[in-house]
């Protein structure tokens, strides 16, 4: 959950950007290109612009990740009769 949390964050913050960009927002910041946004971002605010939003994200990830084998691990006991 936290690993991919650190690579997907950077990429969703810059397209975010650039959808914003590119949506006429007249207070969005202009970017040339992807590229140019990951290069340009960090250089004007800092290293964790790229990763605004990382926690919450990182949280969803694990608490999905735990709910999701806790009911698969259940699941597999009731389908292989282990609550007989």
């Amino acid at each position: 959950g936290v690993v991919s949390a650190l690579f997907s964050t950077p990429v969703d913050v810059v397209k975010t950007r650039l959808m914003n960009a590119a949506g006429g927002n007249k207070g969005a910041i202009q970017y040339k290109g992807v590229i140019d946004c990951f290069i340009n971002m960090p250089k004007k605010e800092g290293i964790g612009s790229l990763y605004k939003g990382f926690w919450p994200l990182a949280i969803r990830k694990v608490a999905w990740t735990v709910v999701f084998f806790l009911v698969n691990e259940q699941a597999l006991k009731v389908i292989r009769g282990s609550y007989s």
